[in-house]
């Protein structure tokens, strides 16, 4: 079983109001694809955020740390699920004003604009800790997945439409 955090402070306070308050809005939001695409798309989001941390946040790049500890500890898996209400909200509003060409590419921008906001809050929270990560490094991270995440949304909502 994972460890508890040491200390319940900060962080983990931010991260779990972070997740209530992101997906409370879930709630009151009208149905405009199947449940599947939203569950497909908090793994997408999911993956990323393990895949992403296990490469850049442990040895040997070991550029940042997550939560109060160097290991592995509960508050960490939560953290995992912090940015997908936002990925949920940003394929909802995308299939809703259906931006294209340039407006795809500023719609992009805008959602890695906000991906660095929420990861600045949550390096104020003490949720990151760099060493050798920079804001900068994770606003080209959000252009790259968030391109990713809006094409993979289009693929499978449009392979549930075909099916």
């Amino acid at each position: 079983m994972l460890p508890l955090p040491v200390k319940f402070d900060q962080n983990e306070w931010f991260v779990i109001l972070n997740c209530v308050l992101g997906y409370t809005w879930l709630l009151f939001v009208p149905k405009r694809y199947p449940r599947v695409i939203s569950i497909l798309v908090i793994l997408f989001s999911v993956t990323v955020a393990i895949i992403m941390d296990h490469t850049i946040a442990t040895p040997p790049l070991d550029l940042y740390d997550i939560n109060d500890l160097k290991k592995y500890e509960l508050t960490d898996v939560i953290t995992y699920f912090m940015y997908s209400p936002y990925a949920l909200l940003s394929v909802y509003l995308f299939d809703k004003l259906n931006p294209n060409g340039l407006y795809f590419t500023v719609y992009v921008i805008v959602w890695s604009l906000l991906a660095v906001c929420l990861e600045w809050l949550a390096i104020f929270f003490n949720v990151f800790k760099f060493h050798g990560w920079t804001l900068l490094y994770s606003f080209s991270f959000y252009l790259f997945v968030t391109t990713l995440h809006l094409k993979f949304f289009q693929f499978i909502l449009r392979y549930s439409r075909e099916t």
